[in-house]
């Protein structure tokens, strides 16, 4: 265990701090990504034990379950052990979104808080450099109204407000107090609330509705009333959504109406009402970290409906050190019950982290006498430090009010502590985190181990149906290889036909067909248009090589990418593949994979490649899953037959020719194979040399590729004849097709075991949720930072 921190002092400026600071957030950052992944591997075993419990449910519940597995089984389910696992995966998902946020904030961030009228927005304004129409202060009334985040920013100055919605503001502000005034129902709308009638207050001397109702419920129903009087005044506001403001602008959102506004006869304003949260960034006047914020925590102490519940869900993960303001006020110099329970409070948000290290202790002395804060200070040490000056809370004593002041005994010292305590506290939050996370892992375990005991009393199928179920998988073995080795024989015969088969023949022939209109249209662009900008460049080049170079080249390109029209050639027979593979199956494997006659190939609704991509997953998720199987079918699956990768290669010399400059077959020197004049006749010339030489390469392409018409064919062979030999001859294939056949034997046999392992298939359904558990427990990684 590190040594306990040292007692805050005036510190004087560390040149280093700043890296001091970033180093530790760049550390933090590293370990989001590791706490997320934890985050959905908890998500992923609420779900299996929400399956687990649902299927232990179907088995103790059925008429059929013998008497004593339901009573194995009845401290299992939503309703008992898992419902109570449950409860521990959501305490751990709680934990470790704490610790995800606490770990993505990109600062340091400061929390000040404390009851109202101490000063605790006076020592906002000083760190921050903000004045009234920011942080509003005053005297008598509380006048935050806002929780409000603010960073420092070297260019900034701005407020960014995050606005209610009517639903949001019906759901964060008006149910709370229905809910703690009894009051049935909720507005829905705007006009709805205007309308909504709230019970008449008592008048004076007169007893209460409700004689048993606290005092606080007449506060909180007026609050309401005065939430409904005031709202056009922020019903424009209920648009959600963010707003960004100049900082001149921004009292009117987070300041409670001052006593003279509420003495106005012409209404009251409350456009904070519609604030859910308040962004500010602005330049700090005393800072020696960049990457810096405080969070103004208003609520603590108030009556408000869920006041200290925001306050406290506003401390857990967004800030690292909360500074709880204290001062002596009037004749009360003292550390009272109030401050007690603010720090009991404070208690329940620090988490993990050590109280000494998450709160600070201010004392506001600006304006107070000297016999006051030394009766404050006495008070303090006594009554929270038992006698020991900082011996369980760090306290410091400044002026809220001298920003200087406030910076020297406070912000330096606060900071030096952070940089120098922040990576044992985060250090701290883990290990605590995985603790509790693994003490719930710990009792699933115990939950699963249990639960297998209890299903050891169930015997499993009975050897009649196992052995039936053996013969019947060898058969289908059988039936499988017979289908596809005549699939196979006729691929073969096709391959050696391959050379004449007339839809290839047609195919290469309408591709050149195609070829030919493009290049006696005019290469594309039209004979004129052609010779016009040929004898445009060669008049500017001075010679006729740039322009005919460019244009063989181009009409090489755009012959080469015309033959590829083959291609719908080839994916039709590639898909017939499928689909054939998929029928021979289908006819094999009952309604596994659909009706072999309706939903795959001619007349049918779906296609091969979905029909095998099915089987593919079926074989996955089968248990004991079909590995072999499945690599087989996806092997078959990623088949490609295409142009430009299967033909073009053999045929791309036929193109050769069409460049300016050729070797010379007796010297191998380049020559180029034609130079014409930059005139109308030159364009002429050299338009008549391209067109001849493009119609050659079209020709010899064409005829290239009509004697690679076995290519394909012998493609597909290949590929469903290693299927074959995969699927039936492989070392795992009759283990893996008794596995199939016990996972899907319903489906593959209809009606055949229904009845006879009906118990059987509610039995296996729970011992398939447990493995999957169990697997997903084992699984976990251990890497979690």
């Amino acid at each position: 265990m590190p040594d306990a921190p040292t007692a805050l002092e005036p510190v004087p400026p560390d040149g280093d701090l700043p890296a001091r600071i970033s180093a530790i957030l760049d550390r933090r950052h590293a370990l989001v990504a590791p706490v997320r992944a934890e985050l959905e591997w908890w998500q992923r075993v609420d779900a299996q034990l929400t399956a687990l419990a649902a299927a232990v449910a179907v088995l103790r519940d059925h008429p059929s379950t013998s008497a004593e597995l339901r009573a194995e089984l009845a401290a299992f389910g939503l309703d008992g052990r898992v419902d109570d696992a449950r409860s521990g995966v959501a305490e751990a998902t709680r934990l470790l979104r704490v610790l995800s946020a606490r770990f993505a904030r990109g600062t340091i961030t400061v929390g000040v808080s404390g009851k109202a009228r101490v000063g605790k927005s006076t020592l906002l304004q000083s760190i921050s450099g903000l004045d009234d129409e920011q942080i509003p202060t005053g005297k008598g009334l509380p006048v935050t109204a806002v929780r409000s985040r603010i960073r420092h920013s070297e260019t900034a100055e701005r407020a960014t407000l995050s606005l209610h919605t009517f639903e949001t503001f019906a759901a964060d502000v008006l149910a709370p107090h229905h809910a703690q005034l009894g009051l049935p129902g909720l507005p829905t709308s705007l006009e709805e609330f205007a309308r909504w009638r709230y019970p008449a207050p008592s008048a004076p001397g007169e007893q209460s509705g409700d004689p048993a109702a606290p005092p606080s419920h007449a506060t909180l129903l007026k609050r309401l009333r005065d939430m409904q009087a005031a709202l056009p005044s922020y019903a424009g506001d209920l648009v959600g959504g963010e707003r960004e403001l100049h900082l001149d602008e921004l009292r009117p959102y987070v300041a409670y109406p001052t006593n003279a506004e509420l003495g106005d006869a012409s209404g009251v304003s409350r456009r904070y009402l519609a604030v859910r949260d308040l962004r500010i960034e602005t330049r700090f006047p005393h800072n020696r970290v960049q990457r810096l914020a405080v969070v103004d925590l208003p609520g603590l102490g108030e009556v408000a409906v869920g006041a200290d519940a925001h306050h406290v869900e506003g401390l857990q993960n967004e800030v690292d050190v909360v500074l709880l303001v204290k001062r002596a006020m009037g004749d009360e110099a003292y550390w009272g019950e109030a401050d007690a329970r603010a720090l009991d409070l404070l208690d329940i948000a620090r988490g993990f982290v050590a109280k000494r290290d998450f709160v600070v202790l201010v004392l506001n002395q600006g304006g107070v006498e000297e016999a006051m804060a030394t009766t404050l200070r006495d008070d303090v040490t006594r009554e929270v430090n038992m006698g020991e000056p900082d011996r369980f809370f760090q306290v410091v004593e400044t002026d809220a009010a001298d920003p200087a002041d406030v910076h020297r005994r406070v912000l330096a010292p606060v900071l030096d502590h952070l940089a120098a305590r922040l990576p044992a506290m985060d250090a701290e939050v883990l290990a605590a985190t995985r603790a509790q996370t693994q003490a719930v892992v710990d009792r699933i375990d115990v939950l699963v181990g249990d639960l297998s005991r209890a299903l050891a009393t169930v015997r499993a199928a009975t050897g009649s149906a196992a052995e039936d179920l053996d013969r019947r998988a060898r058969r289908l073995r059988q039936d499988v290889a017979a289908g596809l080795q005549e699939l196979v024989a006729r691929l073969r015969e096709q391959a050696r036909d391959a050379a004449e088969d007339p839809e290839y023949v047609a195919t290469v022939e309408r591709a050149y067909l195609a070829t030919r209109e493009w290049i006696t249209g005019g290469l594309g662009v039209g004979e004129e248009a052609w010779r016009d900008e040929g004898l445009r460049r060669m008049r500017v080049d001075s010679f006729s090589g740039g322009y005919a170079g460019e244009e063989l080249n181009r009409v090489r390109v755009e012959i080469s990418d015309s033959f590829e029209r083959i291609d719908g050639f080839f994916t039709e027979r590639v898909e017939k593949l499928w689909t054939d593979v998929a029928r021979v199956l289908g006819t094999e494997l009952g309604t596994l994979l659909g009706d072999p006659e309706t939903d795959v190939g001619e007349g049918g609704t779906g296609t091969g490649h979905d029909a095998l991509d099915r089987f593919a997953d079926l074989l996955d998720a089968a248990q004991p899953p079909c590995p072999r199987l499945r690599r087989a079918v996806r092997t078959l699956r990623g088949i490609r037959l295409d142009y430009r990768s299967q033909l073009h290669p053999r045929v791309r010399s036929e193109l050769d020719g069409l460049a300016l400059e050729l070797p010379d077959p007796q010297t191998g020197q380049l020559r180029t194979q034609i130079t014409v004049a930059a005139t109308a006749a030159g364009a002429e010339e050299l338009y008549r040399f391209v067109l001849r030489m493009a119609e050659q390469a079209a020709y010899l392409t064409q005829k290239a590729l009509l004697r690679e018409a076995v290519t394909p064919a012998l493609v597909l062979h290949a590929a469903a004849e290693q299927f074959e030999d995969t699927v039936i001859r492989s070392g795992e294939s009759e283990v893996e097709f008794r596995r199939l056949a016990d996972a899907y034997k319903n489906d593959i046999w209809p009606g055949v075991y229904r009845e006879m392992d009906a118990a059987n298939a509610r039995f296996t359904a729970v011992t398939r949720a447990r493995d999957l558990l169990v697997a997903t427990l084992g699984a976990r990684k251990e890497d979690m930072p």
